[in-house]
């Protein structure tokens, strides 16, 4: 990392540094990783906005949510890393003829668009502790005008504080395009930080913290019911045998109590709001599951690298050749900088399709709605998906 404490964008992922590649090789290996992130990006994220636009089933607010996440990185995929390729072609120097506007315009989408990602996680975060905590009222709390205000929050949010890399912070110019496209202002770089990052990942966390703890309750009351019906349930014997083992019974009600000595189990009729609430408790854990995988790998991409760039800003020292090994600090930037972050566009849909059995099946519905008409064979040798599909055509 240089002296003059920059920024450049890409997804926050390029930070000015003095181990330049000056190898045309390096920027072309950059440069081709980068576009295949891009396709990817485009592609995955394609899918997830297709995939609920088409299927009724899976507009609920929790995937509008998850569309306007998908929105943020595919904005990222087609308007952000375009430049960064640019950049990275021109052995890491911004290309003059873009010149200084451009420069502008790519932080500006670059802070748009990840500022959006975090708060659209932290507003799936608030969701998913509803349906967890409150699941019989879950609908009527999480509407889907509810849910828009929340997009519509977020994306105002995010918007703000893009547009703040126009402020000269401290009487200098914020941006500089000369050599990299970059910031310079490290009042900005701190609040953004803290303000677009560290806040609502905390947020997070905390949301996600009670969403587990319901989790573990949740299985725990699950267990112990199991326990209690492996006891309690007993076949019917003659009256003899029911007066030795305590079961007693009411032929002519139909809410029986079963029971063993002083314990017995509520009428069976009553237990039945109770596994409702069970099964709808159960169903939205599967789907809080498949999101805290999307957060941690955001916070796995993220992390290191906003811990790397603010702790520079204060102590460049820190990253002096003298305390931290030349090869060891390469291998740093490039992991942490160069490669989490811009993988993490591409990597939610990736995530549905592996844990998101909805989702997995709704894109290859998606893709075969797109093929049908080129190629008529389209997954018909696909295993347990032609008659699936065949009421999609």
């Amino acid at each position: 990392m240089s002296a003059n404490s920059t920024y450049t964008p890409g997804n926050f992922t390029t930070v000015a540094t003095p181990l330049q590649r000056s190898v045309s090789d390096a920027s072309i290996a950059s440069a081709t990783f980068v576009t295949i992130v891009l396709v990817l990006t485009i592609v995955g994220n394609s899918l997830v906005c297709f995939s609920v636009y088409y299927f009724p089933r899976l507009r609920r607010p929790t995937n509008f949510l998850i569309v306007s996440l998908a929105v943020s990185d595919l904005l990222v995929g087609s308007l952000s890393l375009p430049f960064r390729i640019a950049q990275t072609v021109n052995h890491d120097k911004w290309p003059a003829s873009l010149g200084r506007a451009g420069c502008q315009y790519w932080i500006w989408i670059d802070m748009l668009c990840c500022g959006a990602s975090i708060l659209n996680l932290t507003g799936i975060s608030f969701d998913r502790l509803l349906a967890v905590k409150w699941p019989l009222t879950y609908r009527e709390n999480m509407t889907s005008k509810r849910a828009a205000l929340v997009i519509i929050f977020v994306w105002v949010y995010a918007f703000l504080f893009a547009c703040l890399s126009f402020v000269k912070w401290g009487g200098k110019e914020t941006i500089d395009s000369v050599p990299q496209c970059s910031i310079k202002a490290k009042i900005y770089i701190t609040i953004l930080a803290c303000a677009a990052f560290f806040f609502p990942l905390a947020i997070l966390i905390f949301n996600y913290t009670l969403v587990l703890k319901i989790a573990i309750q949740h299985a725990r009351a699950v267990q112990k019911d199991r326990d209690a019906i492996a006891v309690n349930f007993l076949p019917e014997q003659d009256n003899a045998n029911e007066e030795t083992s305590g079961i007693a019974s009411s032929p002519g009600s139909s809410t029986r109590a079963i029971s063993i000595g002083k314990r017995s189990c509520e009428p069976l009729t009553e237990q039945k709001p109770r596994r409702s609430s069970g099964l709808h408790i159960m169903k939205q854990l599967k789907a809080t599951k498949t999101l805290a995988i999307v957060v941690g790998v955001f916070i796995l991409s993220w992390f290191p690298f906003f811990v790397i760039f603010l702790t520079f800003q204060y102590c460049p020292e820190c990253f002096g050749n003298e305390r931290i090994p030349a090869p060891v600090k390469t291998a740093l930037l490039i992991v942490f900088v160069s490669v989490l972050p811009v993988s993490n566009s591409a990597a939610n849909p990736i995530i549905y399709t592996c844990f998101n059995k909805e989702f997995r099946t709704a894109f290859l519905r998606v893709l075969y709605k797109i093929s049908r008409r080129s190629d008529a064979k389209f997954l018909s040798k696909s295993n347990g998906y032609t008659d699936t599909f065949s009421s999609y055509a």
